[in-house]
């Protein structure tokens, strides 16, 4: 479970947020040159955080499932086994752990996840390897991984 990207993108909503609201007092409270080059510097950092909020929540949401979801499941979740039957590389990281592309064979079905794994439990990700896990009862493709059961 990751929830990193979704508070990345809630910090750079807020940002774009600060930014259009600093651009508004520019524009009410300065005067000739100086008023119109401080808007347009906050009013463009506005715009580039309000992008980078939009894309790190899409890819939170898209990657990884809602923030509230994954939360929801690792609190009260049904605990399973998931067996890993494939592993595939994402070149992707948060911080120094990587994330990488699971294959789960979870209840009787086979679900794939993009997961993050901490750099102290990188050696048990191999084929044939079981996971602890809990699994959402309505929705078992959404699943969060207990590393901290993993023996």
């Amino acid at each position: 479970m990751t929830v990193g990207f979704g508070r990345l993108g809630r910090v750079f909503l807020l940002a774009a947020a600060v930014a259009l609201v600093a651009t508004s007092a520019a524009l009410a409270l300065l005067d000739g040159t100086p008023r119109n080059v401080v808007a347009l510097t906050f009013g463009v950092v506005a715009l580039v955080a309000l992008a980078q909020g939009v894309v790190w929540t899409v890819l939170q949401h898209r990657v990884f499932g809602g923030v509230a979801a994954l939360r929801r499941v690792a609190a009260s979740g049904h605990p399973a086994v998931a067996t890993i039957t494939a592993v595939g590389g994402t070149a992707s990281a948060i911080g120094a752990e990587p994330v990488v592309r699971l294959d789960l064979e979870v209840l009787g079905r086979t679900v794939t996840r993009h997961v993050r794994v901490p750099f102290d439990r990188s050696d048990a990700v191999r084929a044939g390897r079981a996971l602890p896990v809990r699994v959402d009862p309505e929705d078992p493709r959404t699943l969060v991984v207990e590393w901290d059961r993993l023996g």
